[in-house]
């Protein structure tokens, strides 16, 4: 869950996946190719991304050791999946996840998910160069939702590959405030999306719920 850093709500992941698939959705245009899978397959692996959670969890983004999300990654990552495709892009994003620590639980999960990867790949004759790249996208769309679902101003960027099949890199910059999400180059098939998210109050979360809806409005730079 995302505890907004404003105000008394709470975001589950299931409501951040919600947005990342949404993104995903929408995504290409006569600048940006579209990955070269099936489009189900790419909503579905970066809108599960962090399957692990489950729908109204209580698990804070920031606020839990190694071996608590531990339990949560390795449950994600091993979820059965009927498309391997998709179920790919997922493993691909929980590893990066494990490779931004230092501990020894994350270099554990780090070394297990490469070898199980690796494995997945090899089994189902699956391309390392094609989700290499596909995981830039997730990690772009991951970051926009992730800052939204703080609830605070935000900015960042990531490089991704712009065209299949070639080496040139596009530094994709998005900027996250009150609810306007732009990003510069433009990398959707539409000219604008407007949207909402489901958060609730911190009190009583998630025995109690009370909804706070979250407008969006995504829009070219």
């Amino acid at each position: 869950m995302f505890k907004s850093k404003r105000r008394q709500i709470i975001t589950p992941q299931s409501e951040h996946l919600k947005l990342v698939g949404t993104l995903a959705m929408l995504w290409g245009n006569e600048q940006f190719d579209a990955p070269p899978i099936e489009r189900n397959a790419m909503i579905s692996g970066m809108g599960l991304h962090d399957r692990g959670y489950g729908y109204l969890d209580n698990s804070p983004i920031g606020g839990m050791s190694d071996t608590e999300w531990e339990v949560i990654g390795r449950r994600g990552f091993d979820m059965p999946s009927s498309d391997i495709v998709a179920d790919t892009i997922v493993k691909y994003h929980i590893r990066r996840l494990a490779s931004g620590g230092k501990s020894e639980i994350r270099k554990a999960m780090f070394e297990d998910f490469s070898k199980a990867i690796d494995d997945q790949l090899k089994q189902h004759g699956l391309s390392k160069e094609l989700f290499d790249r596909m995981d830039r996208i997730t990690d772009l769309l991951d970051r926009i939702s992730f800052e939204f679902c703080f609830d605070a101003p935000a900015n960042g960027s990531i490089s991704i590959f712009s065209r299949n099949g070639k080496n040139e890199e596009t530094v994709v910059q998005y900027h996250i405030e009150d609810g306007e999400i732009t990003v510069s180059p433009w990398t959707f098939s539409v000219d604008e999306h407007r949207g909402y998210l489901v958060a609730y109050q911190t009190d009583g979360y998630p025995e109690r719920l009370h909804p706070v809806i979250l407008p969006y409005h995504l829009k070219k730079k």
